[in-house]
């Protein structure tokens, strides 16, 4: 069974952060959630585990951020 998540203001703020950070452009909430799609599942789990401000999170999504 697929599940879609459904990311919050909060949510788009945190990825916006280090997204812009990693890329150095600012993402749009449309390029936010394509990103998000595109996270494997272990990396997405931390963020509804632990929420987007999460540190392992976001660290977890830098490094993925780099090497994608």
């Amino acid at each position: 069974m697929i599940i879609k998540v459904q990311l919050e203001r909060n949510d788009f703020d945190a990825m916006h952060y280090v997204i812009f950070s990693v890329k150095d452009y600012k993402p749009t909430d449309e390029d936010i959630q394509n990103i998000w799609n595109k996270l494997p599942e272990d990396i997405q789990g931390t963020a509804i585990q632990w929420g987007c401000n999460d540190t392992v999170f976001r660290d977890e999504l830098y490094e993925w951020l780099e090497e994608n």
